[in-house]
C-alpha cells in the first residue's frame, strides 16, 4: 500500500475530527481542537502535533496551557518518528502511550462461516453501543457516556455515519460506518462481554467493509491499539497495516 493512500486516511481523520469538534485554534506545534461542551470526549479535545521538530518539554507545556481547563492532557501525532521519538520522554513523566496500527482491507477474506450481520437504524445501534460501553472502566459514569453519544451524533452529521450490528435483530456487536470522498473508516466497534467470542464482531467488520467497498470506497480502513488483541482478528480478516498513529493521555493530572 501506497504512501499516498496513508496520507489520504491521516487526512481524513484530521478533517474527522476537526469537523466536529467545537473550535480550532492553530498552535506553535500544529492544532489545538477543543469542545468544551463535550470536556469528556478526550478525542475532542486534544492537541494535533504537526511540527516534526517539536520536543516533549513544549508540547506538555502547550498542552497545559491549551488545556488547562480540562481533566485530562492529550497529544495526538501523525507522523510515525515524531511520535517514536516522543515515546519514552512522555511515559517517564506518567504519559499513557497508544501506538494505533491503521490498517486497511484487503477485499479477500477466506470463506467463514460467521454470523448473520447487516445495516441497523440508527437507535438499534445507538442502543447496542452504550450497553457496550456502560461495560467499560468509565461506564458508570453517566455523562461520559452521554457526551459520547453526542459525539457519535456529530459525526453523523459529518459524514454518512451508519450503524451494522450482528445479529441485526439481537446485537451482540455494533459498529459504525463512516464514508466520504471514497474512504471508509470502521468505528466504535464494541461487543458485550457476554456474547463474545461468537463470532459478531468479525461479521459486522465483514458486512460493513463489503458495503463500503460495494459502494466505490477505494480504500476501507480501521484504527486499532498495537497492544491489544482485536489487530490479530482484524488481520484475520484481511485487514493489513500501513502506518501507525501515535496517541498520548495523561489522566488523571498529577503534580
Amino acid at each position: 500500500m501506497s504512501a499516498t493512500e496513508l496520507d489520504r486516511i491521516l487526512a481524513f481523520l484530521r478533517s474527522s475530527e476537526e469537523a466536529v469538534c467545537d473550535e480550532v485554534v492553530a498552535t506553535a506545534h500544529g492544532a489545538a481542537m477543543t469542545t468544551p461542551s463535550l470536556p469528556l470526549v478526550w478525542q475532542l479535545n486534544a492537541l494535533q502535533v504537526d511540527d516534526p521538530e517539536a520536543g516533549w518539554r513544549e508540547l506538555t507545556e502547550e498542552a497545559e496551557r491549551i488545556q488547562g481547563a480540562f481533566m485530562h492532557r492529550k497529544l495526538v501525532v501523525h507522523d510515525e518518528q515524531l511520535g517514536r521519538r516522543l515515546c519514552a520522554p512522555l511515559l517517564r513523566r506518567g504519559w499513557n502511550v497508544f501506538r494505533l496500527l491503521v490498517m486497511t482491507w484487503s477485499g479477500e477474506l477466506e470463506e467463514r462461516d460467521l454470523p448473520p450481520a447487516a445495516e441497523v437504524e440508527r437507535a438499534a445501534g445507538a442502543a447496542a453501543l452504550a450497553r457496550f460501553r456502560r461495560e467499560q472502566p468509565f461506564g458508570s459514569q453517566r455523562d461520559a457516556i452521554e457526551q459520547l453519544a453526542g459525539m457519535d451524533d456529530r459525526y453523523g452529521r459529518a459524514l454518512n455515519a451508519r450503524d451494522f450490528a450482528s445479529p441485526p435483530d439481537v446485537p451482540a456487536c455494533a459498529l459504525r460506518l463512516y464514508t466520504k470522498d471514497g474512504i471508509a473508516q470502521i468505528d466504535e466497534v464494541g461487543t458485550i462481554e457476554a456474547r463474545r467470542g461468537q463470532g459478531h464482531a468479525s461479521a459486522a467488520v465483514m458486512a460493513a467493509s463489503a458495503r463500503a467497498r460495494e459502494e466505490g470506497n477505494e480504500t476501507v480502513f480501521l484504527l486499532t491499539d498495537e497492544a491489544d488483541w482485536p489487530k490479530s482478528m482484524y488481520r484475520r480478516l484481511g485487514f493489513e497495516e500501513i502506518g501507525v498513529v501515535h496517541e498520548f493521555l495523561r489522566v488523571p493530572l498529577g503534580s
